[in-house]
């Protein structure tokens, strides 16, 4: 316990080089595109899509395989002793059998049957791509929001930090001030407390942001531990796509494939089968029959399914009912897709108007903090009413802050939601 405080401590004495001022120059600088090529890499979510792929194209060579000539060795040894009253019946085992054979078996109508599987097997890869797709692009969505917070605490440690130098640097004027006793004893005791609680503000966000920082990493499955700088993100909204080309819309049809190709299998079962049989060989009944005994035999087997209680029928009603879920799940999306484009692009115009009008306002706050300085230091103004400039100063600083790191929010979302 006492060690895992010590390794706080001195990540939080670290991290006050991160700061303005600090020597944050001498960090590692970290773009959001490194975090999400690393975190798209390392993701075993995605490995998992790759290997669902591979699997999907064994598959069909499997299929390709199975439907190739079957070639089988047969040896078969039977002794039958039997006497006057003892044994089995001569007839029906002949005393003995000895076979060495070698079969083919092949199905002359597999050529439709093995079209109807890969065309299986493909509509099932086509929608493990698009799995891989969607995964993807949820992957980034996250990656993205997480990039965001992790940028939002750095901004809001940086704001922390420089209150925290202004009220430093201010602390040194005014206390030569109090001691030439051209300052109030109390105002002084006023702005020492706001100082002091600047300080306690920017080492919690110092801790907020190691905290956040971690997460990204374990996220991205990025083994660091060390501080880094963040560089400023700078989405842009993606110019709108047609549904035919977003992979969450894709997976309904490729669902519905699925369905049909599998009603297709199905009635593989249904059709007549065809085998020829070939094998050559020794087929004896007695051992000294052997070298006697050595042939050939060829032959047809053929098989004509024709009643099982329906159960095909029933197949393809289960079939119905899963295109009929499909279709609603399908036209929900539709019509969640459209509202949801629409409410992110109002929240991006109303959130522009909050910036510049947010813009606005900081500048002029920065303006009144600078000739509010002044005029502490000339006595002019009370140290509570500077400190309320500096709150108000701290308060939009912080919502600027806020409403920058949203507006990457919604354009993540749309980007997200117009893949």
């Amino acid at each position: 316990m006492r060690l895992d405080k010590r390794l706080i401590w001195v990540s939080i004495w670290l991290l006050l080089y991160a700061t303005p001022g600090f020597g944050q120059d001498t960090l590692a600088h970290r773009k959001l595109d490194y975090y999400l090529e690393v975190g798209l890499v390392n993701s075993p979510l995605l490995k998992d899509n790759i290997n669902a792929i591979t699997l999907n194209r064994l598959d069909s060579l499997l299929n390709i395989a199975i439907n190739k000539p079957y070639v089988q060795a047969i040896g078969q040894y039977l002794y039958a002793p039997a006497g006057a009253n003892w044994g089995y019946d001569q007839n029906t085992t002949n005393g003995g059998a000895y076979t060495g054979l070698i079969q083919a078996n092949r199905n002359l109508l597999y050529r439709r049957n093995l079209r109807i599987q890969n065309n299986l097997n493909a509509a099932h890869r086509d929608s493990l791509v698009n799995t891989v797709r969607i995964n993807q692009n949820d992957l980034q969505k996250a990656i993205v929001d997480l990039y965001l917070t992790v940028y939002q605490d750095y901004q809001q440690m940086v704001i922390f930090g420089d209150l925290y130098q202004i009220f430093s640097r201010q602390n040194e004027v005014l206390k030569e001030l109090l001691r030439k006793a051209l300052f109030n004893q109390s105002d002084y005791l006023t702005f020492r407390v706001d100082w002091q609680q600047s300080e306690v503000n920017f080492e919690g966000a110092k801790v907020q942001f190691l905290q956040d920082m971690l997460t990204l990493n374990t996220f991205c499955n990025i083994p660091e531990t060390g501080l880094v700088y963040l560089e400023k993100p700078a989405l842009t909204p993606l110019a709108r796509f047609t549904l035919d080309n977003n992979p969450y819309f894709l997976r309904y049809r490729y669902d519905s494939v699925i369905v049909e190709r599998n009603r297709r299998v199905v009635d593989i079962f249904y059709r007549p089968s065809l085998d020829v049989v070939a094998n050559a060989g020794t087929n004896a009944i007695s051992s000294d029959l052997i070298t006697r005994r050595f042939g050939y035999s060829l032959g047809l087997n053929f098989i004509m399914p024709i009643y099982n209680g329906n159960q095909r029928k029933l197949q393809y009603q289960k079939f119905d009912v899963t295109q009929l879920t499909i279709q609603n799940y399908r036209n929900q999306y539709l019509n969640r897709f459209n509202l949801q484009l629409r409410t992110v692009n109002e929240q991006l115009r109303v959130n522009q108007n909050l910036i510049t009008i947010t813009e606005r306002q900081n500048t002029d706050v920065e303006n009144l903090l600078t000739i509010s300085q002044a005029r502490l230091y000339r006595g002019d103004i009370s140290a509570i009413d500077y400190l309320l400039i500096v709150q108000r100063y701290l308060n939009i600083k912080l919502s600027l802050n806020q409403l920058t790191v949203q507006r990457q929010r919604f354009i993540n979302t749309f980007n997200y939601r117009n893949f």
